[in-house]
């Protein structure tokens, strides 16, 4: 996912300042799908602005000492082009999961798997919360959201659900001491 298309999609919608596009994708809550670093989303918003794609609107002065005067930023024409470019580029994308634990799983023979039933525990611990945050979200926001922010959240949940199922599986492998049973592979394989 690229930071960069949040930025110009949110950019569509209204100018704002680089804090203000952190604060709505805490509020639309997408920070339970895509990782945002503020430093990063800094320099998504340097480099947009460096190609074009976005233009300061306003410049607004903060009183203080050693505050940077707040930038507010506004999507360019060119900005339009490129957000539907990366959005359909982004349609065409491939997945492939990556949880965490997927490269863990071939070594885990080698772990205390006291250790690792402790460590999936909380992988589903977090899992039912990010389930009970996102059914909350639709719950309460369903019917003031587009469409495609509904079919997201739905997505998401789905994905969560799945993964829930899944690491319950992989608990009571690990508690009945199944997960690190097999034989060791050979070197050539």
């Amino acid at each position: 996912m690229s930071i960069k298309l949040l930025v110009l999609g949110l950019l569509m919608e209204k100018e704002c300042h680089p804090y203000e596009i952190r604060q709505t994708i805490k509020g639309r809550n997408w920070d339970q799908t895509f990782r945002v670093k503020d430093g990063s989303l800094y320099y998504a918003v340097d480099q947009l602005r460096q190609d074009g794609f976005i233009e300061v609107a306003e410049t607004i002065p903060v009183s203080g000492d050693n505050r940077p005067d707040k930038t507010v930023y506004r999507i360019t024409e060119s900005g339009k082009s490129q957000l539907l470019e990366m959005l359909y580029s982004q349609m065409t994308q491939g997945f492939y999961p990556q949880h965490p634990l997927f490269m863990t799983l071939p070594f885990v023979r080698h772990t205390d798997l006291k250790r690792v039933e402790e460590l999936i525990e909380k992988q589903l611990e977090a899992s039912l919360g990010r389930i009970s945050r996102l059914e909350g979200v639709l719950e309460i926001k369903k019917e003031r959201l587009p469409r495609g922010s509904v079919l997201l959240i739905e997505g998401i949940l789905r994905f969560n659900k799945t993964e829930r199922e899944w690491l319950e599986d992989l608990l009571k492998e690990a508690r009945n001491a199944r997960l690190a049973e097999g034989p060791a592979p050979k070197p050539e394989e």
